[in-house]
């Protein structure tokens, strides 16, 4: 083998792990969006690990008594079919689906998970989101893959809550005390 063919072969094989490496890389969560200062309802920065325009937000607010937490998956243009399926109330914190690393940037001594059924061909995540509220402290769309999806909102305490659809949306009502319905 030539000299100059040896060459060519290592530059290829230099060139080939470093394409290795960067693509390794290219599926990772964005990292997590520093908390907001103050206010009692929060919506915006959204991670999505696809190119797709559109993406689910996270929403949250205060009415009177109560607070609320909207996941809205209407602006996904490749998303239906929402539904829940089962949820849960425990001090597990969320994890990211595909590697089960921690979500990092989530707060709360509890968390409530709502598992969803939803197609969404681009697998869109979103947040974690932090809210200046009383109850709600943080929330993810921390797993949608193979047709489900985890929503978690890390919670200051154990709570009532009530899980409703309404069309494209989940919405989440939470109480210290009883929701009284």
């Amino acid at each position: 083998m030539s000299m100059r063919t040896k060459l060519i072969l290592a530059t290829s094989s230099i060139a080939l792990s470093a394409l290795a490496l960067t693509g390794c890389a290219a599926g990772a969560p964005a990292p997590a969006p520093a908390p907001s200062a103050g206010g009692a309802v929060q919506s915006g920065a959204v991670s999505n690990l696809t190119s797709s325009a559109a993406e689910p937000e996270i929403r949250a607010g205060v009415h009177g008594s109560e607070e609320r937490v909207v996941f809205d998956f209407s602006k996904l243009p490749n998303a239906s079919g929402l539904k829940v399926m089962k949820h849960e109330l425990n001090e597990t914190a969320p994890v990211w689906g595909g590697s089960g690393e921690p979500v990092e940037g989530m707060t709360g001594k509890a968390f409530l998970h709502v598992y969803v059924e939803i197609a969404d061909q681009d697998r869109s995540t979103a947040g974690p989101e932090q809210f200046g509220q009383e109850l709600a402290q943080s929330a993810v769309v921390n797993d949608n893959s193979h047709g489900t999806g985890e929503l978690t909102i890390g919670l200051s305490e154990g709570v009532d809550y009530e899980v409703l659809v309404e069309g494209e949306k989940v919405i989440i009502n939470l109480a210290q005390g009883s929701l009284g319905r």
